[in-house]
């Protein structure tokens, strides 16, 4: 694989995802059973019927990103279909510390045979598993040189919809005919969210991904927010005006100057303010603020303009994970 594909394999945009529904905890999710344990990246939300409330994924791989926009173009032959929920994950292969595995989960209403039709007629091949159809889906004429596998489409009683590779498909319909309950990790980290956050991220640096790949890009707000980072964690809620919540966590022994260094380095991010020698500016946006010997959390408030030219700022890539001996010229 060549430096240039490898780094397309992890870069974490911003994107955005729109029909209607209603606010509810993000641990009430219709899909987050689907999700397997151990996915380093998690990312969801509900929608809202208020355009300025829509749901807003804060960051997205590439990989997830063309998931959800294939899943979008697949779709829409279907007029009716809606759209209560999407998740978003990315994990590594199994053995490896690649994030090579992505899959895109909705929840709504769908017309599959429509979907599975208009499919077929546009070149997919039809494949059976376990009694479910599926779909196998080539890389989009306009995405050839990113997406680099067959990804499987399936859709599960009309109501969920499930795209990505083979591997996070079969895990998800695994736990779909299983039942189980949420990945209890997953769980945790979830439940030091607020419960009124409508769009959130899990971002986890495992030792497996750490070993493979290093953080490039370094210099941006982004990469040093998530240098010596092990778990991020990003929530929001959207109203009249926008408000993010944070919660990073690291080693204990990384010391309270390295989390009051994060904290300024969250406000930069969405403030686009660099940081100054005192960092007394970005700190007194931040709200909610509280420290713990290996973790720091707080919340900072936007106004709408300032979270939409954020967002036309974060549509271009923030952050590359590099393979480790592409970063060393090796």
């Amino acid at each position: 694989m060549g430096s240039t594909t490898r780094k397309l394999i992890g870069s974490l945009i911003f994107t955005t995802f729109f029909t209607g529904s209603g606010f509810a905890s993000p641990l009430n999710s219709k899909l987050l059973s689907l999700v397997p344990p151990g996915a380093e990246i998690v990312a969801g939300f509900e929608n809202h019927p208020e355009a300025h409330r829509h749901g807003q994924l804060i960051l997205s791989t590439h990989n997830d990103r063309l998931d959800l926009d294939d899943w979008q173009a697949l779709a829409g032959v279907d007029s009716k279909r809606s759209f209560e929920e999407v998740i978003e994950v990315a994990a590594s292969a199994p053995g490896r510390g690649m994030l090579t595995e992505h899959m895109v989960l909705v929840a709504g209403r769908f017309d599959k045979e429509r979907i599975y039709r208009a499919a077929q007629m546009n070149g997919s091949q039809k494949a059976d598993y376990e009694g479910q159809t599926i779909m196998l889906i080539e890389p989009f004429t306009r995405e050839k040189g990113q997406m680099l596998s067959t990804r499987w489409l399936v859709i599960l009683d009309n109501r969920i919809g499930i795209l990505g590779t083979p591997f996070l498909v079969l895990s998800a319909l695994h736990r779909y005919q299983a039942h189980p309950d949420i990945d209890m990790a997953l769980t945790e980290r979830l439940s030091q969210l607020r419960s009124d956050d409508s769009s959130w991220n899990v971002l986890i640096w495992s030792p497996r991904v750490l070993t493979n790949y290093t953080v490039a890009l370094s210099e941006s707000p982004w990469g040093r927010l998530l240098e010596d980072t092990e778990v991020l964690m990003i929530g929001a809620r959207f109203g009249s005006k926008v408000r993010v919540d944070f919660s990073l966590h690291a080693s204990r022994d990384r010391g309270a100057e390295f989390f009051k260094r994060k904290a300024v380095l969250f406000a930069e991010v969405f403030s686009g303010e660099p940081s100054s020698q005192t960092d007394a500016p970005q700190m007194r946006q931040l709200e909610d603020l509280s420290f713990d010997p290996d973790r720091v959390q707080g919340s900072i408030q936007l106004s709408l303009v300032q979270f939409e030219e954020w967002g036309v700022q974060s549509t271009r890539p923030h952050l590359y994970l590099v393979p480790r001996n592409t970063a060393h010229g090796e």
